[in-house]
């Protein structure tokens, strides 16, 4: 159960899908298989980045995830209170260890949620 999801920015995805489509049509007139891999691969990584959260928060840890979906690190929590928010960087409370950053890779409407819900967690 996520309580909340940091998403990967729009525009880079986005990015990535025409330039793989430019790329598979670019193959059209210069019929060379690298064209039609390169098109495809980055036409999947915008896909998975527009559908995939960059960070889940869940009420025990927080998973930092890769455009596939894979968790690649995980830290635990007991609430969202354990978290700050310093500048661009997400952080633990108890020794300052940087978890994420929070730039212009992440949805900033994402971010502001984070910040509300870490500020109201604290008022507890």
């Amino acid at each position: 159960m996520s309580i909340l999801t940091i998403r990967y920015s729009k525009p880079l995805p986005i990015a990535l899908v025409v330039i793989g489509a430019l790329n598979l049509l670019l193959m059209l007139v210069t019929p060379q298989v690298i064209q039609a891999v390169a098109g495809v691969i980055l036409m999947v990584l915008g896909v998975l980045m527009l559908v995939n959260p960059s960070v889940s928060i869940t009420a025990t840890e927080v998973q930092v995830r890769n455009p596939l979906g894979m968790v690649l690190k995980r830290y635990p929590i007991t609430s969202l209170a354990d978290l700050s928010t310093d500048g661009d960087v997400l952080s633990t409370r108890a020794d300052g260890r940087k978890i994420v950053s929070l730039g212009f890779m992440v949805r900033q409407a994402d971010v502001a949620a984070l910040r509300q819900k870490i500020s109201e967690d604290a008022q507890r």
